[in-house]
């Protein structure tokens, strides 16, 4: 895993139909993308993806902070903002 600057962050929302589930300032989140997972630090080159059934795994500094069980969805990188709109959320 590539070093974490604690000093850099990124806001991420986790949303879906039903509410917010997730949102704050992080160093790293890792989402299921439809082609394998992938990961995203602050300063990022804008992306997009659908999003696999799969564990979105978001960390602060060098450890997970929080978990989501996501059932689908799509993701968009812009300007150190990652939005996660899940289809919805399942079981861990």
């Amino acid at each position: 895993m590539a070093k974490i600057l604690m000093n850099e962050q990124m806001r991420v929302r986790l949303i879906t139909p039903d509410v917010v589930a997730f949102d704050e300032k992080v160093t790293m989140v890792v989402i299921p993308g439809e082609e394998g997972d992938f990961s995203f630090l602050p300063k990022h080159a804008p992306f997009s993806s659908s999003l696999r059934a799969g564990t979105v795994r978001i960390y602060k500094e060098d450890k997970i902070s929080n978990t989501f069980h996501i059932t689908g969805g799509f993701a968009e990188i812009i300007n150190d903002e990652c939005q996660i709109l899940a289809d919805g959320l399942g079981n861990l």
